[in-house]
């Protein structure tokens, strides 16, 4: 037993991958069926040769595993202090082209006009327009773009325009569903109408909120199958903001006179300045002090609510997570971004001192930058890269590839992979 032992000890640590006994049968040929199948050796005896070659074969491959088990958790938790660029195309855009990703490709628009180009910065398609204040809205493949505090409609997704209309109100905000049906927030006087359209402009269905009734929209949000709108709205109470958040249903036949009010929830002392769906099942309110998730459909109600301490000074989200970045009471670290599951668990609490233009969660990362510098969180709380940026940024996204993100700027566009 000592000397099996011994022998064991041998192969796995590579002094020697048999030993002499096995060699010789190895090349005794008429004996080599019965060495693999570990029936007999060459003098008769009865042993499971085989055995301890697959045991080395199995302690090889256990510890390349292990090797890569352990490669992909350290890349995966180290911090990356650099970057390579992998790929740079040059282009001239004009001061004050802004970028979103989409697609598989990315848009750029700006007051007279929207290009669409792929990975390699190559245009794909244009559309030219005339607008003044540009704001955007995507859902999936689709993206709308509206002339805030005023007319202009334009709705595209990655093949093209889909659609473009005027309105009669000037536009206070937009969104847009998968099909290019898009939810206007309305200013007519002192009153505020949420409208429907399809893609040339038509309207589809109307909401008339009224700021002595309902209060004040602040924010609207539209199922990615357009037969849901959420409403945000505030009140001004005894000495307080009271808040409202709304759901409309608009999936079954009815009678044009009807509200399709599908529920109401009432909140006291509370304001909602965002809504989005997360899914055409699930919805988010963020508020003044945290965030409530609401089931969707016929009879939409409160699922789970979360308070957060302090003062909020961004919030960003995914179908998953919810995110917001604090101040904080520290003479190194000026903010604490915190991060929480839809359920309401913590998922961690992060101090950064880096200040920042964006933050975004992309692929399941959060990204954060500022004109010169690049940042890359977990979800939950490792911090992937910190790093300096050369040029100024117009937008900073995640490309398909492990540990490869794509840089936007008026020049031009890099892939990179951080180092």
């Amino acid at each position: 037993m000592k000397e099996r032992l011994q022998n064991l000890w041998n192969m796995i640590s590579f002094r020697t991958m048999w030993n002499s006994q096995e060699e010789e049968d190895w090349e005794d040929y008429d004996q080599k069926d019965n060495y693999i199948s570990g029936e007999e050796y060459a003098d008769g005896t009865k042993e499971l040769a085989g055995l301890g070659s697959g045991i080395v074969y199995l302690a090889i491959i256990l510890m390349a595993v292990i090797a890569i088990a352990a490669y992909l958790i350290m890349s995966r938790y180290h911090m990356y202090t650099g970057y390579e660029v992998t790929a740079s195309y040059e282009a001239e855009d004009i001061s004050g082209t802004r970028y979103e990703k989409l697609g598989n490709g990315f848009i750029k628009y700006g007051s007279d006009g929207v290009t669409y180009v792929n990975g390699k910065n190559e245009t794909q398609w244009s559309s030219a327009y005339t607008i003044e204040t540009p704001k955007t809205d995507i859902c999936g493949e689709t993206l709308l773009i509206y002339e805030q505090q005023g007319y202009t409609v334009w709705v595209v997704n990655t093949e093209g325009t889909m659609g473009s209309f005027q309105t009669d109100l000037p536009i206070l905000k937009g969104v847009v569903a998968k099909n290019g049906v898009s939810a206007l927030m309305l200013k007519d006087d002192q009153d505020v109408r949420v409208r429907m359209h399809s893609t040339d402009g038509t309207p589809l269905a109307e909401v008339r909120t009224t700021l002595e009734d309902q209060g004040q929209p602040l924010d609207i949000a539209i199922s990615s199958n357009a037969q849901n709108l959420m409403i945000s709205l505030a009140k001004i109470g005894s000495g307080t903001v009271d808040s409202t958040i709304a759901f409309y249903d608009f999936s079954s036949s009815v009678n044009a006179d009807e509200s399709h009010l599908a529920a109401s929830i009432d909140y006291r002392g509370e304001v909602f300045p965002s809504v989005a769906y997360l899914t055409d099942q699930v919805s988010l309110a963020i508020g003044s002090s945290g965030f409530v998730t609401y089931s969707t459909g016929r009879q939409p109600k409160e699922r789970n609510k979360v308070k957060v301490d302090g003062e909020i000074l961004s919030a960003f989200h995914d179908s998953s997570n919810v995110g917001f970045v604090m101040s904080n009471n520290s003479p190194t670290d000026r903010y604490r971004m915190l991060v929480y599951s839809l359920n309401g668990k913590k998922r961690c609490e992060i101090a950064f001192r880096h200040g920042y233009s964006q933050i975004r969660m992309d692929s399941g990362e959060i990204l954060v930058n500022d004109s010169g510098h690049l940042m890359v969180f977990t979800p939950g709380g490792v911090k992937r890269l910190n790093t300096d940026y050369e040029k100024q940024i117009g937008a900073f996204v995640k490309i398909p590839g492990f540990r490869r993100y794509a840089i936007l700027t008026n020049s031009g566009m890099e892939r990179i992979k951080i180092v």
